[in-house]
């Protein structure tokens, strides 16, 4: 394969692509599920929860999706994000865009945060997505083609206080796909890290929370979880290497670059107010 941009005009003429979301029952999975089924692509959605996996299959049916499956599966299980990439494999006879994207928070102080619990995160949110990625892997290279997608966050760049467990996963989807970028270097396999800030999700108010416990009302507004689907499928089809939606959360790196005492302080300051400022 050539260079990133023939890679990146070749995989703009790709049609009825085939794509694996995690996470794909709600917010950034749903709606990066239905701007893909805007794109005439073959889906297999993955997800814990039946009822609500079934319905956005069916709305992707309704949008325009060439195909669309459901897959229940709990990626809290060892070896799920293998059994996910295979079961795509056989149902779609093939695949292009694996989309990591599942994950769960908890908010509270890392002493508060038991072993088991962050090694279940740490299983939904990072450990299933490696299992994809290195099952994907050699389907992508038969091919000599294929995209890696690892939905992050901010805070995969800048720790925060009181969810330094989240952080901990997201900094290794980060680092994963960094590594990634110069291991598949010329090979035609693109990898993207999304970097979002604060979405108006569900995520915050099924997170499961410890005495750092977010206080109602204090998140500040940010971007919609469509902004986010639809930087996802211009990433895949330009070949970029990361992205990020809000100003904040690009000022924020901006600073941290300049001064990492101050970045880690405006931080500081986030989680305070965050948890009510009266802890």
């Amino acid at each position: 394969m050539g260079s990133g941009q023939t890679f990146s005009n070749e995989r703009s003429r790709m049609e009825n692509e085939r794509v694996l979301i995690t996470g794909a029952s709600s917010g950034i999975g749903e709606a990066t599920a239905l701007a893909f089924a805007r794109k005439n692509a073959e889906l297999f959605l993955v997800a814990r929860r039946e009822d609500r996996l079934n319905l956005v299959v069916e709305e992707c049916s309704q949008s325009g999706a060439a195909t669309a499956i459901p897959g229940i599966h709990d990626l809290s299980v060892s070896g799920a994000g293998v059994t996910i990439v295979n079961e795509c494999l056989q149902r779609l006879g093939g695949l292009e865009v694996l989309v990591c994207n599942a994950g769960y928070g908890f908010f509270g102080p890392v002493s508060r945060v038991e072993p088991e619990m962050m090694a279940r995160m740490w299983q939904v949110n990072f450990q299933s997505a490696y299992e994809s990625i290195h099952t994907a892997l050699p389907h992508f290279r038969e091919k000599a083609r294929g995209h890696v997608v690892l939905v992050s966050s901010i805070i995969g760049k800048k720790g925060m206080p009181y969810s330094a467990s989240y952080c901990a996963t997201k900094f290794a989807q980060v680092g994963l796909g960094e590594a990634l970028w110069g291991e598949l270097g010329g090979e035609g396999i693109g990898v993207t890290v999304v970097c979002p800030g604060y979405t108006s999700t569900e995520f915050h108010s099924v997170a499961e929370k410890g005495d750092g416990s977010l206080k109602s009302g204090r998140r500040i507004r940010g971007q919609s979880p469509e902004v986010v689907a639809d930087g996802i499928v211009k990433a895949v089809r330009k070949n970029r290497r990361e992205i990020h939606f809000t100003l904040p959360g690009k000022l924020l790196l901006l600073v941290d670059r300049i001064s990492n005492g101050l970045s880690t302080r405006i931080m500081a300051t986030v989680a305070k107010l965050e948890r009510g400022g009266d802890r």
